[in-house]
């Protein structure tokens, strides 16, 4: 069974705000939850790990801490964003230290993919990276079994996603501080639930936005939308929001991710 582990940085047990000064502590956290939700993997029946990273210059995890028996992708740019490297060979996805998405109430550090955007949604349907990403994972088969990360992101992927294992690492008291559990309670419950989520595998189902997709981008400025109106499959709908069609999801996605990193030149 091959299972890929998705890792970001918000939802990591123990941290609750962007800081450059705990890069260090950020990647030994993420490389340590990695390997949690890695040795549950391998219990539940896992015969192959691919770890793909999630968070800032994608080049996070640290080797050398790693599971040796876990291999994983690193850097960008690369297809798909967050969820490179998976295919139709994999059983099963695992997200750890996920987010909530921008705007969630007591979300810990909630955005989504960037400060830019304000709001995104594929056929009427707003997601976070939580529901992007599974779809990524959903347009090639593969069911999310677990997230991992605040009690925000855990409620999120409950209701767009229904039976996934969920484990609450922090709850938010606002959107750069929390309470948070212990960094080796919260990986116990990561391994714990990992391995429950690929014991149970076959029993999911994978989450999809059935094609032709409209994607709906609402940014913070309307600078974001001036730089993309122009482009001939993009509609300006208002001040703050653009519009496009594509012809599935996977096609959709490509276009949304392009366009939000150019929407950044202008800042």
């Amino acid at each position: 069974m091959k299972v890929l582990i998705a890792v970001d940085m918000e939802g990591i047990a123990g941290l609750v705000q962007w800081d450059g000064a705990e890069r260090g502590l950020e990647r030994r956290l993420m490389t340590e939850e990695v390997n949690a939700a890695a040795r549950g993997a391998f219990a539940g029946g896992a015969t192959e790990v691919l770890a793909g990273e999630s968070h800032g210059n994608m080049r996070n995890l640290l080797p050398e801490e790693l599971d040796p028996r876990v291999s994983f992708l690193s850097g960008q740019p690369k297809p798909m964003n967050h969820m490179a490297g998976v295919d139709a060979s994999f059983d099963l996805a695992l997200f750890t230290g996920y987010h909530s998405k921008a705007g969630t109430l007591h979300g810990v550090m909630a955005h989504t993919y960037s400060l830019s955007i304000f709001s995104l949604s594929f056929n009427g349907t707003v997601v976070g990276e939580i529901g992007a990403d599974a779809a990524l994972c959903g347009s090639c088969g593969v069911p999310v079994g677990l997230v991992a990360g605040d009690a925000a992101a855990c409620d999120e992927a409950q209701s767009l996603l229904g039976e996934v294992e969920t484990v609450a690492v922090k709850e938010g008291v606002s959107r750069s501080a929390a309470r948070c559990l212990s960094v080796s309670v919260a990986r116990q419950g990561i391994e714990k639930a990992a391995e429950h989520a690929v014991r149970r595998a076959r029993q999911l189902r994978p989450f999809t936005f059935t094609g032709p997709v409209t994607t709906e981008v609402v940014f913070t400025d309307p600078s974001y939308a001036d730089v993309l109106e122009h482009l001939d499959f993009v509609t300006r709908v208002d001040g703050r929001t653009i519009r496009f069609d594509a012809g599935d999801y996977r096609a959709a996605f490509e276009r949304f991710n392009a366009l939000h990193f150019l929407a950044g030149v202008v800042r």
